[in-house]
Formats: structure tokens, sequence, C-alpha cells
């Protein structure tokens, strides 16, 4: 599911080197497609970290920070930290900041009030899951790695009722699309739905 967060830019990113496409980077790398290199290994190890010591859920704004700092506090002074510009992809844009954290709050009480998707068949919960992923992707709390963040997450979500996901059957371009439906101005779920569908498991 990497791969598929290429935002458009904006004419001014407070996040990027002065006159470049690079986001400003611990690692002083000045070029975007080696630090999108760089990015991606030393992520995939922050991951398999997390995966075999997971970060004790919460399923709330705080959950999704903890796990944004492990994976790139090593690449990024702001790991962890909500974004404090706008973004957009494909001519659409995510939540404007100033809204994040209200509107967080909305949708992870309304998890919580559905029990944080326990006690469902894998068909109610894929549905469900779909909608929770819909709109934790519309928030895009952070300026870069979202995707990573949002994995992580659902797999723990998941994994409360006996589920897991097989993503490696989910390419990037197909969960993109998805997520473009699910962040029009009326959002359809139902292919972020067939997705998780299909790629869903019982432990």
């Amino acid at each position: 599911m990497q791969g598929y967060e290429n935002y458009d830019l904006q004419e001014k990113d407070p996040y990027l080197l002065s006159g470049s496409t690079c986001l400003i980077n611990r690692l002083g790398i000045t070029d975007t497609q080696a630090l999108n290199e760089a990015e991606a290994a030393i992520s995939e190890v922050a991951f398999a970290e997390l995966i075999a010591n997971p970060i004790e859920p919460t399923f709330n704004l705080e959950h999704l920070c903890r796990i944004h700092h492990y994976l790139f506090r090593d690449i990024y002074e702001w790991a962890g930290q909500l974004r404090q510009t706008e973004i957009s992809k494909g001519g659409q844009l995510f939540l404007p900041y100033r809204n994040i954290e209200d509107v967080a709050a909305e949708v992870f009480y309304q998890l919580q009030k559905d029990s944080f998707l326990r006690e469902l068949d894998e068909t109610e919960f894929a549905y469900k899951a779909a909608y929770y992923l819909g709109r934790v992707n519309m928030i895009h709390p952070f300026r870069e790695g979202n995707g990573r963040v949002q994995r992580i997450f659902l797999d723990q979500l998941a994994e409360l009722s006996g589920y897991a996901f097989q993503w490696s059957g989910v390419s990037g371009e197909r969960m993109a699309a998805a997520c473009r439906e699910a962040r029009q101005q009326k959002p359809a779920y139902t292919k972020l739905e067939r997705l998780l569908a299909t790629s869903i498991i019982r432990l």
C-alpha cells in the first residue's frame, strides 16, 4: 500500500526546502527521489518493529500521532505532529488543517460508540472499516506518511475482532482510487469496502 501519497504542490508549503519539491528532513537530503527511497527504507524497518511490538492502541488521534512518530522520527522533525498546512491530491483538498482535531474527535467518538467494530462478521466489519478508513483518510492528519499510519491503525482495529488484512494483494493504485471516491463531496465507500472485503481473513 505504500507509494500512493503524491500530493499536489502548494504555492507556499512550509515543509519543503526553499525552491524545491523535497521535504525538509533530518537526513540532509535535498533530492526528492533520494528522500523517497531513504524514507521507504527507514520506515519499512520501523514498520516491521511496530508489527512485532505494537503501540498500545487507543483508537483516537493520539494513537495515530504515536504511530506516525515511531515510523518517521528518524526522518522528520515533525514526526507525530499534526500538519500545519493544506494539502490536496488530484485537485481534491483534504480536511483543512485547522479542523483536524475537532473532526477527528467526532470520528473516533463514533468509532467508540460502534464498540470499535467488535463482534461483527467479516462482511459487516469490512463495511464499517471502509467507512472509518475513508474518514481518517479524509482527515489526513500529517504532511506525509498517512497511508502507512492508516494501515497499522486498521490492522490493530481488525485484530480486536480476530481479523487481519492481507495487504499484499492491494496495489497503491487501487487504494488511491478507492480513497479518492471516499473523499468526494458526496463520499462513497464502495471501492474501499470491496478492497477490505477481499483482503480480510480470520485469525
